[in-house]
């Protein structure tokens, strides 16, 4: 019996094996022709042959900005403009940009409410603003190098006192949304008296000092009747402002609500507006960190000790005494720009072709104008369609014209590609291989070949995927200047503006160019 079992146990292994065997082959040839990506990567590649396709029709044509956002952007991630510029940025290419910025000035609460208003003498009042800089190492000694400056003239500076509230927050959401200001938002009847003006400013990218002083504002001297530097900080722009402006605005209410209370000061102190005056349509654009901005006030006032007789005068004793007061420039920061172009750039973007693209393609940031691109035409794509391919890989590959290019003042580094029809992000933003690898695959910066041309380069094989694998709707595409990508974009996201702080600018060859056109590579298998 035993014997019999174990005979029996052997022959049903051995059936179950055989028919385990040819289960196996059977799925093996029935899926011979599926396939599997995980990312860019192709699995089972023994079947398949990696093949180029760059016939791909690529249409690109100018497309004119009037506005853009200038600060908050309804992104719920990037409220408030990242970097706020104010001056005069002049190309030969694209024209002059004047560039002003609009600023909310806060308190904090009882920031006036000390009792040191008698005998008010105001030292120093002034703007600062930090510059965007890095440090570097000359011999032995510290030195700072300006970042996000451009140009090389000098200009004028003018500070006005701004009559104008700018909220946060959106009355007619019912406070819900963050309101949107844009570039082209007039604040010229918004302007109050000038309390700041510096003819021909030039940056500095010399430190801050800060000096001792004595307890009655007197400076403290070194043996040499020098100042003692206390501290330190990075460059500043710094604009001096009007004492008499400061002595009425703030000293003469000394006491009153709308000094103690925050949100009374907020509407009573609405803010300051800096503008760009241009001197021989000429200056400096710089961007700037008006978060960390402030209006810095040096004074001195009377403290009196009644030695405990307060109804008796006679032996009072007054001491002068020093105080440093400081206002935040706060949010919203608001960029008004107005662009004066060029006869050739205001030709280019008057009579762009939609219909059949354009040969040159003028690209600038700060609310001048983006280009369009249209991939594939109806035929083309239904032909695409009908093909059984894998796609591994597809690059947009859009050339620099560098004839025209040598004349800007500064080249655009990056470049953002977006879905122009949804105003969103393409899904390749977001995808894990390019936010894992620091936006590497998704690319967009400026690069140059062995032969010294120079092009942008875009990872967009999800985006290709979609539109011929999965019968996606094949959208116009957006291309602007940027700055940076931020990490926090993601695809489905409403558009951020991302050319609202960089006026660089760049001249593309168009698909009329007849030299190098822009072309969309597709790296792709198919079943031998």
């Amino acid at each position: 019996m035993i014997n019999f079992n174990r005979q029996t146990a052997n022959m049903l292994n051995n059936k179950y094996s055989l028919i385990a065997l040819l289960l196996t082959l059977f799925i093996t040839f029935s899926c011979k022709k599926d396939f599997t990506t995980i990312g860019n990567q192709l699995i089972d590649k023994p079947h398949f042959e990696g093949k180029l396709y760059d016939a791909g029709y690529v249409k690109i044509y100018d497309q004119r900005l009037d506005r853009v956002f200038a600060t908050n952007s309804g992104n719920e991630n990037g409220n408030n403009l990242p970097m706020p510029a104010v001056g005069v940025y002049k190309d030969a290419v694209f024209g002059t940009l004047k560039a002003d910025l609009a600023t909310a000035v806060s308190s904090d609460n009882g920031l006036f409410g000390g009792d040191f208003n008698n005998n008010v003498q105001i030292l120093s009042a002034r703007l600062m603003i930090p510059y965007f800089s890095h440090t570097y190492t000359d011999g032995n000694e510290k030195k700072y190098a300006l970042d996000s400056v451009f140009g090389n003239h000098a200009f004028q500076i003018k500070v006005y006192e701004l009559n104008y509230l700018l909220q946060s927050f959106d009355p007619a959401t019912n406070l819900e949304t963050h309101r949107k200001y844009f570039s082209d938002f007039d604040f010229t009847s918004h302007l109050g008296q000038v309390i700041g003006d510096s003819v021909g400013f030039v940056p500095s990218a010399e430190p801050v000092y800060i000096y001792k002083r004595n307890t009655d504002g007197t400076f403290e001297l070194d043996d040499n009747n020098n100042p003692i530097i206390k501290d330190s900080l990075n460059p500043h722009m710094i604009i001096k402002l009007d004492k008499n402006f400061i002595q009425q605005k703030i000293f003469d209410h000394w006491g009153e609500d709308i000094l103690t209370n925050a949100n009374l000061f907020k509407d009573y102190f609405r803010g300051i507006y800096i503008e760009a005056v241009p001197d021989n349509n000429d200056g400096r654009f710089m961007m700037l960190q008006a978060g960390d901005g402030k209006i810095e006030v040096e004074f001195t006032y009377d403290e009196v000790d009644d030695n405990g007789t307060p109804g008796d005068t006679t032996d009072d004793t007054t001491e002068t005494i020093y105080k440093k007061m400081t206002l935040k420039l706060s949010v919203p920061h608001v960029n008004h720009y107005e662009n004066s172009l060029t006869p050739d750039a205001q030709t280019a973007l008057n009579t762009s072709d939609m219909t059949n693209g354009d040969a040159q393609i003028f690209l600038k940031g700060d609310a001048v104008s983006e280009a369009v691109i249209q991939l594939f035409d109806d035929q083309q794509l239904r032909e695409l369609r009908l093909k059984d391919w894998l796609i591994n890989q597809a690059e947009l590959y859009v050339y620099v014209d560098k004839n025209t290019s040598e004349q800007l003042l500064n080249r655009a580094e990056q470049l953002l590609l977006y879905n122009y029809d949804d105003q969103m992000n393409l899904v390749d933003l977001s995808a894990p291989e390019n936010k894992d690898n620091g936006n590497v695959a998704y690319d967009g910066k400026l690069h140059t070949d062995d032969n010294g041309n120079q092009y942008y380069k875009f990872g967009i094989t999800r985006h290709i995927r979609n539109i011929i694998s999965n019968d996606s709707t094949n959208v116009k595409l957006g291309l602007r200047i940027t700055t940076i990508i931020p990490e926090y974009l993601k695809a489905g996201d409403v558009f951020l503006d991302p050319d609202a702080y960089n006026p660089s600018g760049i001249i593309l060859q168009g698909n009329n160019s007849g030299i190098k056109p822009p072309v969309l590579k597709i790296y792709y298998s198919e079943d031998r």
